[in-house]
């Protein structure tokens, strides 16, 4: 999948429609003229703006999105409501539907893909392509109209419930015409958040990926020297269950089966197949991963430390830059909250240039990240972002956030960007009360 543009509306901060788009100004028609479709999109967006004004809330609604598609058809059905997350600083537009659309490209085709959901589930959805020189219909649903049309060309029709899209059903049967876009739309996003617990689910994944495979630990290691982080070797230590806990987890299973068993004689019912519900030894012997880091040692000692043990830089380092290489070995878009937290400007630098040289990223991957970081726009950076490629959030009087473009203002060619964005040229920048820290400091001084 390659992004063209994004677009949201009601969507936590965001209450009416904004757009970050990645296409080049030279796309002009619907399919790229004398080029190909990486040479018409840029690898990267940058988000900036102050605390609270919304960036993290542009990513979220891409997730949302994506993770609609994967689960509105499986895990959202046991909600009592449709899961959704409507601006809530006014009563319209909590009640008010909202908006999602993808503008992308699939297998080499431009697609147009998007759902409109309320607190009673899916409103509208629709799914269009560009075959040849215009858009052509694919899938068309209105609730008000009762419509749910599919063009000729789809094979078999999709039954759905009132809470749940016709991609997400389409990835759930597998044999749909619809369930490559909807894997491509699943699988092909990824994203990185800061909070701690996102990371260390990342760390735990990561584990159980270097004991299955999926990724190795030269792979790890070359990553963490990029760093210099002083890491020399990586291991997975794993730890089998407690006895104390498989004893426990036997108990448990015993008593449930007595429990059945009262069941069954009440109602004068038995059940034969009670023995495959219980835990076998292999289920019981389950191990718990964990990564060992060998750090240069001095007079011939390499000490080893958990993750538990690394540095914060080291941690943000591996959450971040093994998703970015996953990313760039299979094309697809990677969205990052904050991606300069705890990273080194050189290491954000080196991610970035990854990104950006066609020669390195050969896969057609993308980033979109969020940052307060003004070095990557200032002429310090290696990474030279075009107008075109930043974006600013701020915040209007009513909380509602505002995304606009580097590109919309009168360029300055020798201008310092992140001089201009810092003194607040753009908008974008926190409204500083620092009177008020003041005054709480002498309040306490009597």
């Amino acid at each position: 999948m390659i992004l063209l543009s994004f677009t949201v509306r009601n969507h936590k901060s965001i209450r009416d429609e904004v757009t970050i788009d990645l296409s080049r100004p030279s796309l002009r028609t619907l399919q790229p003229q004398g080029g190909t479709w990486a040479a018409a999109t840029f690898p990267i967006a940058g988000i900036f703006g102050g605390n609270a004004t919304g960036k993290s809330a542009v990513l979220d609604a891409i997730i949302y999105m994506s993770t609609a598609i994967g689960r509105s058809a499986t895990s959202w059905q046991a909600s009592k409501g449709m899961v959704r997350r409507p601006f809530a600083l006014d009563e319209t537009s909590r009640t008010m539907s909202s908006t999602y659309e993808l503008d992308f490209v699939h297998e080499g085709r431009r697609h147009l893909y998007g759902f409109e959901v309320d607190s009673d589930g899916i409103k509208r959805e629709w799914l269009r392509d560009v075959p040849s020189s215009r858009w052509r219909t694919l899938l068309e649903r209105d609730r008000d109209g009762h419509i749910l049309t599919f063009h000729k060309s789809l094979r078999g029709r999709i039954e759905v419930t009132q809470r749940e899209l016709v991609l997400s059903r389409a990835l759930l049967l597998g044999e749909s015409s619809l369930y490559p876009i909807a894997r491509d739309l699943t699988e092909s996003i990824d994203y990185v958040l800061v909070k701690d617990s996102h990371r260390e689910a990342r760390l735990k994944d990561l584990a159980d990926s270097l004991a299955d495979g999926t990724i190795t630990f030269a792979d790890l290691e070359a990553l963490l020297g990029v760093a210099d982080i002083g890491v020399v070797k990586v291991d997975v230590e794993e730890q089998s269950i407690p006895e104390r806990v498989r004893r426990a987890l036997r108990r448990l299973q015993r008593d449930l089966r007595d429990d059945e068993e009262v069941a069954d004689a009440t109602t004068n019912s038995s059940n034969d197949d009670d023995d495959q519900d219980e835990f076998d030894d292999a289920q019981l012997a389950q191990v718990v991963r964990h990564l060992v880091f060998t750090h240069r040692g001095t007079a011939g000692t390499s000490p080893a430390f958990s993750i538990q043990d690394e540095s914060d830089g080291t941690i943000a380092w591996l959450a971040i830059a093994v998703p970015a290489l996953e990313t760039l070995r299979s094309g697809g878009l990677l969205v990052v909250d904050e991606i300069d937290a705890s990273l080194h400007p050189h290491l954000l630098d080196v991610l970035l240039d990854t990104f950006a040289d066609p020669g390195l990223n050969t896969k057609q991957a993308q980033l979109i990240f969020t940052s307060h970081e003004s070095y990557v726009l200032s002429p310090l950076s290696q990474v030279t972002l075009e107008p075109e490629q930043v974006w600013f959030t701020d915040k209007t009087y009513e909380g509602a956030t505002e995304l606009f473009c580097l590109a919309d203002f009168p360029r300055h060619p020798d201008a310092n960007v992140a001089k201009r964005y810092l003194t607040g040229r753009y908008g974008g920048t926190p409204r500083l009360a620092p009177s008020s820290f003041a005054a709480l400091l002498g309040s306490g001084t009597a």
